[in-house]
């Protein structure tokens, strides 16, 4: 399994990117974002979406160099056409305008269509918090979802649907990066390059099935994610519903339905400026008792100490940082051919 220092692993990216046809400094905005996810352990976010992308952008879907325009505005909201560019230059851009209006008037929220995927959503709420404001941020699949089944059903009628939300902490942000399924389909991907079972509970077959197997995603017809909860999953279902209309519909990309609608990921992202309500001395100092009296408590058997939300992203960091960032063999081999068809040398890896 090839192993890259993070630096290395985001120089190549924003070159393969670059050689897609993407301007330098918007390639090395994909590249920080993919590379960013590989480091926090999110793989199913990472490089492993490079041959994806390749395929949209001699498709057509992806239109790199594309401009982000702004269909409505008010000092506190927008609405904005990201023009069908990689999702993660449009999703950064959507981040600079909301906290400039929250800083202008407290609160900025942006809705945003016409963009494909953005990658990990919690990367931009936590480039909102690392400013020291409180982001949220909601996400759909532009209409198309049919990966996850509504409680009770038995085949993908939404997408995924994640849901982030960022907040400044009184020594590292806090960060909610979560699906309203039980997974995310990359993960089901990660699983199934590496040759692994899924967990139980994570998806069914096209027959409404429980499998372990990952392939049985992939069928046609297709199986489907579960909603997440478990028994509670009514729950995980109900917030998937409301993501697609914070999403969709407020972004006039739509909502799930049949898969006629361009395939892509539409946004809503609200900033809030906390110190237009509270000082941020009081602030930190709430968040501090809560972090004290929440991790105060004795772990559970198999638990060594009670993590904050974010935590495990930061440890990831610092372990990935130190040894560097395994890549699975597949996706390696398809980084490196997608790599060698666009002229880009790849160094010799271990």
């Amino acid at each position: 399994m090839p192993v890259l220092q993070y630096e290395r692993l985001e120089s190549l990216t924003a070159e393969v990117v670059e050689a897609l046809g993407s301007p330098p400094e918007e390639a090395a905005l994909v590249a920080k974002a993919l590379a960013r996810a590989n480091l926090a352990g999110h793989d199913s976010h990472g490089v492993i979406r490079l041959e994806q992308y390749a395929a949209m952008v001699r498709e057509g879907a992806i239109v790199p160099g594309a401009p982000l325009s702004i269909i409505k505005e008010t000092p506190a909201i927008a609405l904005v056409d990201g023009g069908w560019n990689f999702g993660q230059v449009v999703a950064y851009r959507v981040v600079d305008l909301a906290i400039e209006k929250a800083r202008n008037l407290g609160i900025g929220a942006v809705a945003l269509r016409n963009s494909n995927h953005v990658g990990r959503l919690g990367e931009y709420t936590l480039q909102v918090a690392k400013q020291g404001l409180i982001a949220i941020a909601t996400l759909n699949n532009h209409g198309r979802g049919n990966l996850v089944a509504p409680f009770g059903g038995t085949d993908g009628r939404l997408a995924t649907n994640p849901i982030s939300i960022a907040s400044p902490g009184p020594e590292q942000p806090l960060l909610m990066d979560i699906t309203s399924s039980v997974t995310a389909e990359g993960k089901v991907r990660v699983k199934r390059n590496a040759g692994q079972t899924l967990p139980e509970g994570w998806i069914i077959d096209n027959q409404g099935r429980p499998s372990t197997n990952p392939n049985d995603l992939y069928t046609d017809p297709r199986g489907a994610i579960l909603p997440m909860g478990g028994c509670v999953a009514h729950k995980g279902y109900a917030l998937g519903m409301m993501i697609d209309v914070l999403s969709g519909a407020l972004s006039g990309a739509g909502c799930s339905q049949s898969a006629t609608g361009r395939l892509g990921n539409a946004m809503f992202l609200c900033a809030i400026d906390l110190q237009q309500l509270v000082p941020r001395e009081e602030f930190d100092e709430h968040v501090r008792i809560l972090i004290q009296h929440v991790t105060a408590s004795p772990p559970a058997p198999g638990f060594e100490r009670i993590l904050l939300p974010g935590e495990p992203e930061l440890l990831a960091e610092a372990e990935r940082s130190r040894e560097g960032i395994p890549i699975d063999a597949v996706t390696w081999g398809q980084f490196a051919e997608l790599a060698q068809s666009l002229g880009v040398t790849l160094p010799a890896v271990s």
